[in-house]
């Protein structure tokens, strides 16, 4: 029993031994669980601490880099500012070599502008004094000329007709070859001479009143009743008589498209020869003071007396309407197709296709007894009754008087820029309508009154005279120099050219021109 007393007892203290290991071990177990809440508590501590510190830490690092930063922008700021200034002093440092730039260069333009002006002031100069020159040996080269005609002319007269050509071309070579006007009266007169260009035959009985181109022929009428057709063959006139009767005295003569030939009386009568050389005579109203006929239209020609005009009919051979004239008629021209009529009594008219005279504004008070317009230069140009010639513009204005005839002239016509006058002072005259300075060229100096005129196609006219002669001569300085250097029979000898135009003036061969 005792046994099982001990027993008891030390079950007993077994179990509070255990019991009290139990709380020991409970008891050390809270305590490490505070142990280790009191670590972890130390442990955040120290992480908070050490936290803080290193937030101090980056806040004094901060600072310390916002102090440096602030000290570097402060030195950036004067560094800043001091480039500024250095930016300031450059920039006007720049600004004023930029003024001193411009400046050298406006300096430089006007320099080259000054340069350019002297180069410009010094060509002109050198032109001037080459156009001078130019001008220098132009006058001295067409005095020349002129003097080389003179000379030639006086020549002619002695008989040296070898020295008198030649001296005519040289006249005409330096003339041309300066450009000067080889239609000067001593230059024209000694080309004609020498170029033998005028030539006259005595065809008709009576004043030779009109000639009219025919084909490669010729027509003309006189105031003794005769026309006549005739060609110039190898210099000789072959001419055949159309119509003969004393008791007419033709005015005026009109060739038809198809070769008709209509003659004007001036005592009334109309003389019609057919190609085939039938003649037909018609009567006409009045019996004297006809004049001038011309083409109206295709079917009608106008006749024209001293008191009425008068529209014929071709085809019925007669007179279909009669105009009368409020004045006596001096002159009558065709411009563009329409028909000018000219009063004594200072009257012009335009005639109508119906037969309407409308009054115009005259142009001259002279009595105009002959009129021709030129479509090529605009211009008409108007005779009168004493001599004097005016050039009238398209718009009827006089702008120019030219004289040169002592009497009525009685036909004038335009060549290129040239106007051809005839007169019963004898003459026939061409005029340069272009010339600054108008003086009349004679052509030739006729025996008799000169009628009427008519152009060839080489530069020549014919004239028909009082005396019934027709004469040819020709027109163009240049052909009449071409046929004098053809014609030459020798040149110069250094003697002649030394004396006649000068040792200064460089020799030259003029038959080596043609030979």
């Amino acid at each position: 029993m005792k046994i099982e007393k001990k027993d008891y007892i030390w079950g007993s203290l077994c179990t509070v031994l255990l019991l009290a290991l139990g709380w020991v071990w409970h008891e050390n177990e809270a305590l490490s669980r505070e142990t280790d809440a009191r670590l972890a508590e130390l442990e955040g501590y120290q992480e908070n601490e050490g936290k803080s510190y290193v937030v101090e830490r980056i806040s004094q690092q901060m600072e310390d880099i916002a102090y440096q930063q602030k000290d570097i922008a402060e030195k950036q700021r004067e560094e800043a500012v001091f480039q500024m200034g250095v930016a300031d002093s450059m920039r006007l440092r720049a600004e004023e070599e930029q003024r001193n730039a411009q400046e050298f260069a406006r300096n430089m333009v006007e320099a080259r502008n000054m340069a350019e002006e002297q180069r410009e002031r010094a060509i002109q100069q050198q032109r001037q004094a080459e156009y001078a020159r130019n001008v220098a040996d132009t006058l001295s080269n067409v005095a020349l000329g002129r003097v080389l005609a003179s000379l030639s002319t006086i020549q002619y007269q002695a008989g040296n007709r070898d020295a008198s050509a030649l001296l005519a071309y040289a006249s005409w070579k330096f003339t041309t070859e300066y450009q000067g006007n080889v239609y000067l009266p001593v230059i024209f007169n000694a080309l004609i001479l020498n170029s033998q260009s005028f030539r006259t035959q005595n065809i008709h009985r009576g004043g030779v009143a009109r000639i009219q181109p025919c084909g490669d022929a010729y027509v003309s009428v006189s105031r003794y009743g005769e026309v006549r057709r005739w060609q110039d063959e190898a210099g000789e006139v072959r001419d055949q008589l159309l119509f003969s009767d004393s008791t007419y005295s033709f005015r005026d003569v009109w060739i038809d498209a198809d070769r008709t030939i209509y003659a004007l009386s001036y005592e009334g009568r109309l003389c019609l020869l057919s190609p085939d050389a039938k003649a037909e005579t018609l009567l006409l109203p009045e019996t004297n003071g006809w004049m001038r006929l011309g083409p109206l239209d295709h079917e009608h020609l106008l006749l024209a007396s001293e008191r009425n005009l008068y529209f014929y009919d071709k085809a019925r051979k007669q007179i279909v309407k009669t105009v009368p004239l409020p004045q006596k008629l001096t002159a009558l021209t065709r411009k563009e197709g329409q028909w000018f009529i000219f009063g004594d009594e200072a009257k012009l008219w335009l005639l109508g296709a119906d037969g309407t005279l409308t009054a115009l504004e005259r142009w001259i008070d002279e009595t105009i007894t002959a009129c021709a317009w030129s479509p090529e230069l605009e211009m008409s140009a108007a005779g009168t009754e004493n001599g004097n010639i005016y050039l009238i513009d398209s718009n009827g204005n006089s702008v120019r008087k030219l004289t040169g005839h002592r009497s009525k002239v009685t036909q004038l016509l335009f060549h290129g820029q040239h106007l051809l006058s005839g007169s019963y002072d004898r003459t026939v005259n061409i005029w340069d309508v272009n010339a600054n300075k108008q003086e009349p060229v004679p052509v030739r100096t006729l025996a008799s009154w000169v009628y009427c005129f008519a152009l060839t196609p080489d530069d020549a006219i014919w004239i028909g005279d009082e005396s019934g002669a027709i004469s040819r001569v020709m027109i163009s300085p240049d052909k009449m120099a071409e046929r004098i250097q053809k014609n030459l029979k020798r040149d110069f000898s250094d003697d002649e050219w030394n004396y006649y135009i000068g040792n200064n003036v460089p020799r030259r061969r003029l038959m080596l021109l043609i030979h």
